[in-house]
């Protein structure tokens, strides 16, 4: 993996208003610190620049790994994950109480993927609902 300047951290991060911006987590809630990760990965020749990096959380990021998408498990065809640099969270997603729906072939990809509707991920959701976060 290559170094990111601290300079573009911080960008990143305050771009994405301190939230993973794949499963909208905040930051401040999170036991661990948030990492920058690749859209696109750098073994598919993802670059280390500011159009192609994400704020996630662990979970996110240690779901999605290296990968670009998945199977779709309605239409079984190979599918993108939502590209947050690209695409508006609320045409993929919507929160449904705790739970997040996908909207999308995107949406189910990544919902599916990168793991959002664990029980330990709904809690914690939950338990942010219901402090007002």
């Amino acid at each position: 993996m290559s170094y990111i300047p601290s300079a573009l951290r911080r960008f990143v991060t305050q771009r994405a208003a301190g939230q993973c911006e794949y499963c909208r987590f905040p930051q401040t809630a999170s036991f661990f610190a948030f990492e920058m990760e690749h859209i696109i990965a750098e073994k598919h020749g993802g670059l280390s620049i500011a159009e192609n990096l994400a704020l996630a959380c662990t979970y996110c990021n240690r779901f999605k790994g290296t990968d670009l998408g998945s199977l779709d498990p309605d239409t079984k065809k190979l599918t993108p994950f939502y590209n947050p640099r690209l695409q508006q969270w609320s045409n993929h997603f919507r929160l449904d109480g705790a739970i997040i729906t996908p909207l999308t072939p995107e949406g189910r990809v990544t919902v599916k993927i990168l793991q959002f509707n664990l029980s330990e991920r709904i809690i914690e959701r939950e338990q942010l609902i219901s402090s007002g976060e």
